[in-house]
């Protein structure tokens, strides 16, 4: 069976467990409200909510890029699909589009169902949600919001799976493949909460999502098929 390195965990399990403590503490305390009060006031509400730069061209337009992205890698794999010499980086595309894909869709799905709301929904900034403690995302006793975690965001966080899936397939870290996903990322996730839907928090959920869809992706591969027999 396959054996990961102590190297490959770290990339894992390290980056996993700062996120889910960034996210508790952001969310848990005032720091999520604090950092959300630079783009509001009371006479204007979210200043930056219907920008048509932020709205436009980075929100809508942004989902727009990822899916030509997405496109460009799919059709790369189509197009070495069959050439032998190039069985590594077919793999990678493979668990890449695959990571990729499932992260966003987990994310989507997984807002239909928490009760955290967004800011521009929230009580501390005249709207009628409350926040819950983290441990309530899901409770049935509470109203859902759609919000958390961060979903526009995850179309670009989504992306490192390049790099996570990096390390798995060709057993070496490769940087420059974290700059795909973290530029989109965080050029995604800071328009976002500028515009106030969401605060920094859901952004640390998202990146840990993609994190565990990474590992996921390839621990079902070496576990149910005979990818390492290759």
């Amino acid at each position: 069976m396959y054996r990961y390195s102590k190297k490959q965990l770290l990339d894992f399990v390290l980056p996993a467990i700062c996120l889910l403590a960034l996210a508790f503490l952001f969310h848990q305390t005032s720091l999520d409200e604090k950092l959300a009060a630079h783009f509001y006031s009371p006479a204007e509400s979210w200043r930056y909510r219907n920008n048509f730069f932020l709205e436009k061209i980075l929100h809508k337009g942004g989902v727009l890029f990822c899916i030509f992205l997405i496109a460009c890698l799919f059709g790369r794999l189509l197009f070495i699909w069959k050439k032998v010499e190039k069985r590594k980086e077919r793999d990678y595309l493979a668990f890449v589009l695959t990571a990729t894909l499932l992260t966003i869709v987990t994310i989507d799905i997984t807002k239909l169902f928490t009760t955290l709301p967004c800011p521009w929904s929230s009580a501390p900034f005249g709207g009628p949600g409350l926040s819950p403690p983290l441990w309530k995302m899901f409770s049935s006793s509470l109203p859902k919001w759609h919000c958390y975690p961060a979903g526009h965001a995850s179309a670009g966080y989504a992306f490192l799976s390049m790099y996570f899936n990096y390390t798995l397939v060709y057993k070496k870290r490769n940087f420059y493949s974290l700059i795909p996903g973290m530029t989109l990322g965080l050029l995604f996730g800071f328009t976002q909460q500028m515009r106030g839907a969401h605060y920094i928090s859901h952004d640390f959920t998202t990146i840990f999502v993609s994190i565990f869809i990474s590992l996921l992706t390839y621990l079902f591969y070496t576990t149910y098929t005979k990818y390492y027999e290759k």
